[in-house]
């Protein structure tokens, strides 16, 4: 039996039990992990707001024969916020299956564990959270070794002219000659601005990840290539987000037309 101390986010909870509760943590060190709170479902537990969905505590855990328990702990952010809002729980969903996916099939990564910090606080906070969820699922993919070729022809090397076609198949961009054209390539079609915001989040700091600013068409474009990249790389499909795009209806456009009058 060892004793551990970590930090660690609630990426999901199972109700276990009669009164357990199971969770899913994302640890810097041991990476993503399961733990039970015993009891944590009653409401006088003192566990229970250690188990509250996204939320980031200092965990003290009892690791027995690879198994792990909550023996206590103490809240550092909630998140609450992000349960009341159906942008940014469909957002947070989206990029907690993505991120833990990663972390599940994988070693501790710590850059797993820094990348997802930086992304719920900006869910949690930000104008555009289905933007950034979308957004950090592609940094994720390239800190995961899935980089695309964004700055010349994948299949030339030669500098593109825009807008260009990117094909999936191959990874990168290919430019308008002859020999690199083909009838038939699959891919999307990107804009230069596509391009240059894709360029930007893979490789700034994560710290400054979501300080930019872009059109609407750049928005699109992103996202189109983001889910796609994201599903070809993990070899399954991520529907979290399929709601509010089918719907097209967004909570913050609708804050934005409520602050304009």
């Amino acid at each position: 039996m060892k004793t551990i101390e970590t930090k660690g986010f609630v990426m999901n909870v199972f109700a276990w039990k009669d009164r357990d509760r199971l969770l899913h943590l994302l640890t810097p060190e041991l990476g993503l992990i399961t733990a039970n709170a015993r009891g944590s479902a009653s409401m006088k537990s003192k566990l229970r707001t250690l188990t509250q969905l996204f939320s980031l505590s200092d965990f003290i855990l009892i690791e027995r024969q690879g198994r792990y328990t909550v023996r206590s702990g103490v809240l550092q952010e909630s998140f609450a916020g992000i349960s009341f809002d159906l942008d940014r729980l469909a957002a947070a969903s989206h990029a907690a299956e993505a991120f833990s996916d990663v972390a599940r099939n994988g070693e501790p990564q710590r850059y797993v564990f820094d990348l997802w910090a930086y992304t719920i606080y900006h869910i949690a906070t930000g104008e555009d959270p289905v933007f950034a969820s979308r957004l950090a699922t592609f940094r994720l993919m390239v800190e995961s070794g899935f980089a695309p070729m964004l700055d010349a022809c994948v299949r030339c090397l030669s500098e593109v002219s825009f807008p260009c076609r990117f094909s999936f198949r191959e990874g990168g961009l290919i430019c308008d000659q002859t020999g690199c054209r083909q009838a038939g390539d699959e891919g999307i079609a990107l804009s230069e601005g596509t391009v240059a915001l894709l360029q930007y989040v893979a490789k700034a700091p994560f710290s400054r990840l979501f300080l930019f600013q872009s059109s609407d068409l750049i928005r699109k474009e992103a996202s189109d290539f983001a889910d796609q990249w994201l599903e070809q790389k993990m070899e399954k499909p991520y529907r979290r987000l399929s709601l509010i795009d089918q719907s097209g209806f967004r909570l913050n456009d609708e804050r934005s037309e409520q602050g304009e009058k």
